[in-house]
């Protein structure tokens, strides 16, 4: 790791090199990050486009908060819902959703964080994708929207996107944000099965489906990766 000083901020940043043909940045935390470059690119190159990107990085960075321990957890909150999270030492892996109760009873083999994250999301994502399937039901029957799957993944930044075929993806862990936040998230998606770009008719009609479209949307800029989980 190399350090380096963006707007008074220390960052500590690796370089890797390999078969591509731009330089690309990752964030890694708050305070670090990794550049990937193809193998002949002179450093000198590397350091410019670090100097470039050097707000980008400053401003991403800031959105990314330390995340607590899994291990360390005693609720979760999915869609408003605070589910008692317990997790109990066994010789096999379960994760049991009790909707009605709101509680998650976590059977862990290995209590090491890595384990246990694998596990909750394991149990945690098809949940999830079933959660965002009804809502979509829901709004699309309100609406009138009409689209093909829909897929959800983990993601480190993006909370969703549509492809031209009229397929949605979604970052499972949506479900941890505030409900109307979750909504406009949907409804975004939603309304590009209709309208593809970003242009003023975009927001607008999103508005029509979402009223507080853009108070949800600052929200989201702010505080949306601050409620990932893993």
């Amino acid at each position: 790791m190399t350090s380096i000083l963006l707007g008074g901020k220390k960052f500590n940043y690796k370089i890797v090199r390999k078969s591509i043909s731009s330089i690309r940045l990752r964030l890694i935390t708050n305070h670090s990050f990794s550049i990937s470059a193809p193998y002949l690119t002179p450093n000198f190159l590397i350091q410019k486009f670090i100097q470039n990107n050097a707000d980008w990085i400053i401003n991403h960075s800031q959105k990314i908060s330390i995340k607590s321990k899994i291990s360390q957890l005693k609720k979760i909150t999915i869609l408003d819902k605070d589910y008692q999270l317990e997790f109990i030492n066994t010789q096999n892996d379960s994760v049991i959703i009790l909707e009605s109760e709101q509680k998650i009873y976590a059977n862990i083999s290995k209590l090491t964080e890595l384990h246990i994250k694998k596990t909750l999301e394991k149990k945690l994502r098809p949940f999830a994708l079933k959660l965002i399937k009804n809502e979509l039901r829901q709004l699309s029957s309100q609406f009138g929207f009409e689209y093909n799957h829909v897929i959800v993944r983990n993601q480190s930044s993006r909370f969703g996107s549509c492809s031209s075929r009229g397929n949605l993806n979604f970052n499972w862990q949506i479900i941890l944000f505030p409900i109307d936040k979750f909504r406009h998230i949907l409804l975004h998606e939603l309304n590009h099965l209709k309208i593809k770009n970003h242009a003023k008719t975009f927001w607008d009609q999103l508005a029509i489906y979402d009223p507080n479209c853009q108070s949800n949307n600052l929200w989201l800029k702010k505080h949306g990766t601050k409620y990932f989980l893993f």
